[in-house]
């Protein structure tokens, strides 16, 4: 037995070094990764990063949620420790869409609309061209500039679309970021005839208020919307944050936020 032990023993302490080394690696790791966490998401954001992303604790977010809907729906006065939870909420909404790849462009225009600068915001064309929405509107224009070139062989100087809702469910960076817009089309032919379309998006990030919401719907809660997390991928949906969207539409009133223009512009050869 004690020539088996001596056998075993000198092949196990590299295991264990090895271990002790790896969990030294994945400690080490691990506490980057909060301390990144902290810096990332400072003082009271810390808290609620943690629910938004993990679902922990989302019962008690859910009800400081609620009650700042209900401020809002009713007009009561919302204290200086109300303002700053909203504002942390929404810059967590913001800071964690950012750290995605499928919310990057709506974190990008939520932290725009918090800085409260107003000014247009340009941004890369893909969550405007990835929504299926906005590929069927350029369709249409595509379709008419080409009619009219095969009818009269003139085409006008723009082309635009009605007003239309711009996110697509599918694309889930539109579907956040984007809301009611509208696509010029201006082509461009030259001497060969090949038509070079540029295509301009435009999209007023205006968030409907209560009122509109209530005499649109008769609800002051029909756009209310899950913000799934950990949780609730894990154990059902009722893990999910539920956030109206008058509430990000009362933002401006409280001074938190103001609306802008996003806008981008690309161009396609449309061919002969």
């Amino acid at each position: 037995m004690d020539a088996e032990q001596r056998s075993i023993g000198p092949d196990t302490k590299p295991k264990r070094k090895r271990l002790r080394r790896f969990a030294r690696i994945l400690l080490g790791i691990v506490a980057f990764m909060v301390v990144a966490f902290l810096i990332y998401f400072p003082g009271q954001q810390t808290p609620i990063a943690f629910t938004l992303a993990t679902g922990i604790g989302v019962k008690g977010l859910q009800v400081r949620v609620d009650q700042m809907e209900d401020k809002a729906i009713h007009g009561d006065d919302f204290t200086d420790d109300d303002k700053k939870f909203i504002r942390n909420l929404y810059t967590c909404f913001a800071k964690g869409g950012r750290l995605t790849i499928v919310l990057r462009q709506s974190g990008q225009i939520m932290n725009h609309y918090l800085s409260q600068s107003g000014e247009d915001l340009k941004v890369n064309p893909r969550i405007f061209v990835k929504s299926w929405s906005v590929q069927n509107q350029m369709t249409k224009l595509r379709e008419q500039i080409m009619r009219d070139l095969r009818v009269s062989e003139e085409i006008r100087k723009s082309y635009f679309s009605d007003a239309f809702h711009m996110g697509d469910p599918e694309f889930y960076d539109s579907r956040v970021g984007l809301y009611f817009g509208q696509i010029i089309a201006t082509p461009d032919k030259s001497a060969e005839d090949n038509i070079v379309i540029h295509w301009r998006a435009e999209c007023p990030w205006q968030w409907p208020s209560y009122e509109s919401l209530f005499e649109k719907y008769g609800s002051y809660h029909a756009e209310n919307f899950p913000l799934p997390n950990y949780l609730s991928m894990v154990s059902g949906p009722q893990y999910c944050l539920r956030i109206d969207n008058g509430l990000g539409g009362y933002l401006e009133t409280l001074g938190i936020a103001k609306p802008f223009l996003v806008w981008s512009e690309w161009s396609e050869d449309g061919g002969k």
